[in-house]
């Protein structure tokens, strides 16, 4: 059955919240994070930004909006490579330079994981400091 459709279905049926489909906006949960100073394996270009998840499809979705752009998209962070740039296409300019995808995904999977403890909070949560 067609993703789409099953989703469709679950939310009609009353098993699965609306919000746990597509997300509103009051559905996120966001943390401000930043680079350490002397810290090597900070995986994004800008040195600064939000951490945000919300449950998108019945799973936990993470991104990142860095605070040194102009971007209106979110980037989404995932340790699929394949998965993220699909879903990203096109957003060359938010992650660091790196030399292969197993330092790429060594570097964000500490993202992915505060980013998915993130998704435990209230939606609408905002975390200021390092509490996750």
């Amino acid at each position: 059955m067609n993703g789409a459709l099953l989703a469709g279905f679950l939310v009609t049926a009353g098993i699965l919240p609306a919000g746990d489909i597509l997300p509103m906006p009051g559905d996120f949960r966001f943390q401000k994070i930043q680079k350490a100073a002397g810290e090597t394996d900070w995986p994004f270009v800008a040195k600064s930004g939000m951490l945000g998840c919300a449950k998108v499809f019945g799973g936990r979705a993470v991104y990142f909006l860095p605070d040194e752009t102009d971007m209106n998209r979110a980037f989404n962070l995932d340790v699929n490579v394949f998965a993220m740039s699909m879903v990203n296409f096109g957003m060359t300019d938010i992650l660091a330079p790196y030399d292969n995808a197993e330092q790429l995904v060594r570097r964000i999977a500490p993202f992915v994981t505060m980013g998915q403890r993130l998704c435990d909070q209230a939606p609408g949560t905002f975390v200021s400091g390092p509490e996750l």
